[in-house]
């Protein structure tokens, strides 16, 4: 189906952050690999096999090489005193109104569907 690839040491720079996953990123990121002289390593995975990394690490999936639909299940795991912070684009808004829905700008996200999974307090 294709490979995953991590743009090596990326999660350090502030690339992309604010713009909306589509052409537009893309293009961002390619150019940004090239200007940073970031190195882009490709994992296959085999299926049933996940990937953990930085949230801010640049990433993608290569083309699709196989005539079956890619299935992908992404977890995010946050810092129990995460804020919500004022949405930035209309994909973070979306994000927001489906993931935490009863969050409010600047404070907390402890709902229902972030429940902390392990405290260290």
């Amino acid at each position: 189906m294709g490979p995953l690839a991590f743009g090596k040491g990326s999660h350090v720079r502030h690339i992309a952050r604010e713009i909306e996953i589509g052409e537009e990123s893309e293009r961002t990121i390619l150019e940004a690999l090239k200007e940073y002289k970031i190195i882009e390593v490709f994992e296959a995975f085999d299926l049933g096999e996940v990937s953990f990394h930085y949230g801010w690490t640049l990433h993608r999936a290569g083309p699709n090489l196989s005539d079956t639909p890619r299935k992908v299940q992404t977890v995010i795991y946050m810092d129990e005193d995460m804020k919500l912070r004022e949405p930035k684009n209309q994909n973070q808004r979306n994000d927001w109104e489906k993931f935490s829905p009863s969050s409010t700008v600047g404070n907390v996200m402890a709902d229902a569907m972030n429940p902390v999974l392990y405290s260290s307090r």
